[in-house]
C-alpha cells in the first residue's frame, strides 16, 4: 500500500497532534512535512488563502484543511467513516464541538499560563519546530513572553481556575460522558476519543504535562488510546 498522503504541520500544533493520532490509530503509511513556522504563508500547500496548520494533502494531491474536517475525511477515505459513525449523532456532534472548543482553548494556559511555564515551553518549542537559526532565538527570548503577557495570562484570569484545575475538570467532565464505558465510543474509540486524546497528547512533551499525569480515569483513557497507535 502506497501512501495516504502528506500532513503539513507543526510538531507542537494541538490540532496537528489529532490528525497524526487519528493517521497512527489507523496505521496509514503517509509523509510528515515540517513547516517553518516563520515561513508558513509562503511554503503551505493551502497559502495564501489558508496559511494554519495541519494541512493534509491525499495522493491525488488533493488539499485539505482544518483539523477537524480533515479527520473525517481520512476515516470516510480510508476507514469507511467508522469511527464518525454512530447511533447517537446528536450526542457526537455535542462532543466534538465541546472537545474543539473546551481542550483546544486550556492547551495554551498550561503551556504559558505563568512566566516560568512559557518560558520553559517555547524554549522546547524552538528545539523542536523547524526554525532557522535567527528566528529560533527570537522565538525562544521573545516568543514567550508575549504568549504569556497576552494570551495565556487573559485566559486564566478570565476562567478563574489554575491550568491544573482547569484541566481536572475537563477530564471529569469528558470521561463522565462515557456512561460508564472505557472509551467515548463506548468498547473502542471514535473520532471524538481521538480528537480529545490529540489535545491531551499534545502537552506531552512538555513538563506540564505531570499535571494530568495524577488524574485517574482520564489517564486510564489516555493510555488506553496510547495502545492502539501503530507508531
Amino acid at each position: 500500500m502506497g501512501s495516504a498522503g502528506n500532513l503539513h504541520l507543526l510538531y507542537t500544533c494541538p490540532f496537528c497532534w489529532k490528525v497524526r493520532g487519528l493517521l497512527e490509530h489507523l496505521d496509514l503509511e503517509h509523509e510528515r512535512i515540517q513547516v517553518n513556522p516563520m515561513k508558513a504563508k509562503k511554503t503551505l500547500p493551502s497559502a495564501p488563502e489558508w496559511t494554519k496548520v495541519p494541512v493534509w494533502v491525499d495522493s491525488e494531491e488533493n488539499i485539505f484543511v482544518d483539523s477537524t474536517p480533515i479527520m473525517k475525511h481520512i476515516d470516510e477515505v480510508h476507514n469507511d467513516g467508522k469511527l464518525w459513525a454512530s447511533d447517537d449523532e446528536e450526542r457526537r456532534d455535542k462532543w466534538m464541538e465541546w472537545v474543539d472548543l473546551h481542550m483546544s482553548k486550556a492547551t495554551i494556559p498550561i503551556l504559558y499560563g505563568s512566566l516560568f511555564s512559557a518560558l520553559k515551553t517555547t524554549t522546547r518549542v524552538s528545539k523542536l519546530e523547524k526554525f532557522g537559526f535567527i528566528s529560533k532565538r527570537l522565538y525562544a527570548w521573545a516568543g514567550f513572553p508575549i504568549m504569556w503577557g497576552i494570551i495565556a495570562r487573559s485566559r486564566v484570569k478570565k476562567d478563574g481556575r489554575k491550568p491544573k484545575q482547569l484541566w481536572h475538570d475537563l477530564l471529569d467532565e469528558f470521561t463522565d460522558s462515557f456512561n460508564g464505558k472505557q472509551f467515548f465510543g463506548g468498547e473502542a474509540p471514535d473520532l471524538v476519543d481521538l480528537a480529545a486524546f490529540g489535545y491531551v497528547r499534545s502537552i506531552s512533551p512538555y513538563p506540564q504535562f505531570s499535571q494530568l499525569e495524577d488524574h485517574k480515569s482520564g489517564m486510564e483513557w489516555y493510555r488506553a488510546i496510547e495502545a492502539t497507535l501503530k507508531v
